[in-house]
């Protein structure tokens, strides 16, 4: 009996978990206490920050049968006018932002619009997504337009022209001059910098960031180099008026891209293909693997980790965090893009302003109408449609802001945040002239140049393509921007040991996180 009653006993312990002997500097009680007030103060904080007034350039109303406004997909008349009870059941959805008034938005064709349900995700990190403002888009009767219009398909006629012929080609000269003569042109207009951005580091050596040109590493003593499949030369697409008209109705295209062997990227038209079908945030992925691969060095100096004797950083900002926070901040600028593209702007895409241009020239500034690359398009095609580097065209979502410039902005933000802008890169390389080899280029470049460079490339990359203005990546960058900051503010009081990180933006200004 004494021996039962000890055996159940015994199993009565062993089988009552034991609780542990906790090594906390607080209690689980106010361990659960304290992370619900920082959650609190966090939110307190973005809520005492009152959302931004939104700005529209009244195109909308202001602009007969809604022809500066995004209408693709939804069925058009021969002359490619929008369907105006198609245009405000659309216009309807959004403002009732549901999922079934999308549903029932009229198609031209089994194209579906690009998930305008998006704008109305609530953000758990940052300020909501409809907290942030943009400038009013340029209108589309505006010299701005015109100007980035000129731009755009001057791209178009020198998507093949390589780079590092830009300062001897005569080609290049003539557009950079046109570009140089107009009213209301933001970008570069010396054939040496033309089609560049316009932030620090942008002028710098070759066109292309170092980021897009270093290998990867991506485990261990493995790297993947940065050759990527190209698009055939000459090959542009949507310039016969039936094609168009079909792809603006939401039909699929029936051409196809022919593709060309890997190199490194060398004109416009490599860096179109490279921005078709990256994912969101490969680009930053990528520059962050390279970043890490290079060492302590390149941390901020306010990361205290870099002069830690005996603790080593990973979760804690090294590159698992760095990892995540660069994918976190991808999503939350696409929400914040998406938002001011579907609910606040609707800014008619690059082609459907190609369609003004042939069916309704005079909304257009003379700028655009008189301008002779506009007149070399005719006369190569015979029309005044703007020439796609891709066969569907632009993505079926409003053009402005652009979403891989908000994704860019946001993300070269938070490596501008965690690494040393100053730090010079080590040896750095331009491709030989066929694109299939890299050699040493003589330029001192610094990481914080360089990644501002990488977001003006895949942002610009969009308008080699034809599906995006120059203003839907400067804004879009601008607007990335304030969401990796907001973010990082809302990060940086997590952390046991606070960071003390640095980052300048793209206006030159230098702030602490």
């Amino acid at each position: 009996m004494k021996k039962t009653i000890l055996i159940t006993a015994i199993t009565a312990i062993l089988a009552t978990p034991a609780i542990a002997d906790e090594l906390d500097p607080l209690t689980a009680t106010q361990r659960h206490e304290e992370a619900h007030h920082y959650r609190m103060e966090r939110a307190n904080a973005n809520l005492n920050n009152p959302p931004a007034q939104h700005l529209t350039n009244g195109d909308e109303y202001g602009v007969a049968n809604f022809a500066g406004q995004f209408h693709k997909t939804l069925p058009h008349d021969n002359n490619g006018v929008v369907d105006p009870a198609a245009y405000n059941n659309l216009r309807n959805a959004i403002q009732t932002g549901t999922f079934e008034a999308f549903e029932q938005v009229p198609s031209g064709g089994p194209v579906k619009l690009a998930n305008p349900l998006a704008a109305q995700v609530y953000d758990l990190e940052g300020r909501d997504s409809h907290d942030y403002a943009t400038r009013a888009a340029p209108a589309l009767g505006s010299a701005e337009t015109a100007g980035e219009m000129v731009e755009v398909y001057a791209q178009a006629l020198l998507r093949d022209v390589p780079f590092s012929d830009y300062v001897s080609d005569s080609k290049i000269a003539h557009a950079a001059g046109q570009l140089a003569s107009l009213t209301d042109f933001h970008g570069p207009t010396a054939p040496a910098t033309l089609f560049r951005g316009v932030f620090e580091g942008d002028e710098v050596g070759p066109y292309i960031s170092q980021f897009l040109y270093k290998d990867i590493p991506v485990e261990g003593p493995k790297v993947v180099d940065q050759r990527y499949m190209g698009y055939k030369s000459g090959q542009n697409f949507m310039t016969s008026y039936s094609e168009w008209l079909n792809i603006q109705n939401g039909q699929n295209p029936t051409a196809t891209v022919t593709t060309t062997p890997e190199r490194y990227i060398v004109t416009g038209r490599d860096l179109a293909r490279y921005v078709h079908k990256d994912f969101t945030y490969q680009a930053y992925q990528n520059a962050a693997l390279i970043l890490l691969g290079w060492g302590t060095n390149v941390w901020d100096d306010g990361n205290p980790y870099k002069t830690a004797a005996r603790q080593g950083a990973f979760i804690d900002m090294g590159a698992g965090e760095i990892l995540d926070m660069v994918a976190r901040a991808a999503n939350a600028g696409l929400r914040a893009a998406w938002f001011q593209k579907w609910n606040v702007h609707r800014r008619l895409r690059p082609e459907e302003y190609g369609g003004l241009a042939q069916n309704n020239p005079s909304l257009l500034h003379s700028d655009f109408t008189s301008s002779p690359i506009l007149m070399k398009v005719q006369t190569t095609y015979g029309n005044s449609l703007l020439p796609m580097a891709y066969p569907e065209g632009a993505p079926t979502h409003p053009a402005y802001p652009a979403g891989h410039a908000t994704i860019s902005g946001a993300c070269a933000t938070v490596l501008k945040a965690f690494f040393k802008e100053n730090a010079q890169i080590p040896s750095p390389v331009q491709p030989n002239y066929s694109g299939k080899s890299l050699e040493a280029t003589n330029e001192a470049l610094t990481v914080g140049g360089e990644i501002n460079k990488l977001a003006s490339n895949i942002s610009l990359g969009r308008d080699w393509a034809g599906v995006h203005y120059r203003s839907d990546g400067t804004d879009g960058l601008l607007l990335g921007e304030e969401v990796g900051i907001a973010i990082l503010k809302d990060w940086r009081d997590a952390h046991p040991k606070l960071p003390m990180l640095t980052l300048k933006k793209f206006n030159g200004e230098e702030i602490q996180i």
